[in-house]
């Protein structure tokens, strides 16, 4: 399974005309996450949208991700509803939405941060661009 998770950011550097990719379901788990994530970060500036909904992913996975979005300004669409939100991947994803300069708009994302005694969650937020 290890290398079906790498395998598919090997090919996503390689192409560079995919503007989106549905990876729902798909057991990519942190691996597949992180070694995306490092694609994203340095090796693609074309894909604009990514699903990895239910994806069996962490905060290290998630994490990853959210650090790449900080140097891949084209990947505006990311949907992440279904995986394992723990405290690290809601500081992340927080962080895109809610910071001081968000990198991400709202309506472009499933899931909504809020704040409560001073610790961060994510609650779905319908499931946008997603078609059956």
């Amino acid at each position: 399974w290890y290398q079906r998770r790498v395998r598919v950011a090997e090919v996503l550097r390689a192409n560079q005309t995919l503007l989106e990719l549905k990876l729902c379901s798909n057991r990519i788990e942190d691996e597949g996450t992180v070694a995306l994530g490092l694609v994203l970060s340095s090796g693609n500036d074309t894909l604009k949208k990514l699903w990895i909904t239910n994806n069996s992913v962490t905060g290290r996975g998630l994490s990853s991700l959210a650090n790449a979005l900080q140097f891949n300004m084209t990947l505006s669409h990311v949907y992440i509803w279904g995986n394992a939100l723990d405290n690290m991947a809601c500081n992340a994803f927080s962080h895109l939405l809610m910071g001081e300069k968000p990198r991400l708009r709202s309506s472009n994302v499933d899931i909504k941060p809020y704040v409560v005694d001073g610790v961060n969650y994510l609650a779905e937020q319908g499931r946008h661009g997603f078609s059956h």
